[in-house]
């Protein structure tokens, strides 16, 4: 059982004019800009910077979160392929992540995995970031202090 969508990512091609057209749109607010480094690892812009602190350091932001009551868009940097969602975030029952978990195939990519969270890519190339009740979401930087140097 699904209890709720907890945020949609979408591929853009310009990452800065899609963060100021969906915050007006949709009147969001930003939670979170963030920078994929050369370890892999996502790290978070300090929430006090801004686009051009960013430029002036140097540094291509690649994803943007935004927030309109619970519900979050994540904005990626890139080419989208129309017709395709990039990632799912679902909440649900720690219980029902276990079955899943199970239920998935041996060759499955899984990215994160925790008791309380599963993240897998599925044979469309769709992530899926699963996890329960109560936690909200962050910015990677965020949740494993992970911050951008300026």
């Amino acid at each position: 059982m699904i209890s709720s969508l907890r945020h949609v990512a979408l591929m853009v091609p310009d990452l800065r004019v899609a963060e100021a057209f969906y915050m007006r749109a949709f009147d969001m607010d930003i939670i979170g800009r963030e920078a994929m480094r050369n370890d892999g690892l996502w790290y978070t812009l300090p929430f006090d910077k801004g686009w051009d602190d960013a430029v002036a350091g140097g540094i291509d932001l690649d994803m943007v979160a935004l927030r309109k009551g619970s519900f979050v868009l994540a904005l990626f940097r890139g080419n989208p392929v129309y017709g395709q969602i990039y990632a799912l975030g679902l909440v649900m029952p720690a219980e029902e992540i276990v079955r899943i978990r199970a239920r998935l195939e041996k060759d499955t990519t899984i990215t994160e995995e925790g008791p309380a969270h599963l993240a897998f890519i599925d044979p469309y190339q769709i992530t899926w970031q699963i996890s329960v009740p109560g936690n909200e979401f962050r910015t990677s930087g965020d949740f494993a202090d992970r911050w951008l140097k300026l």
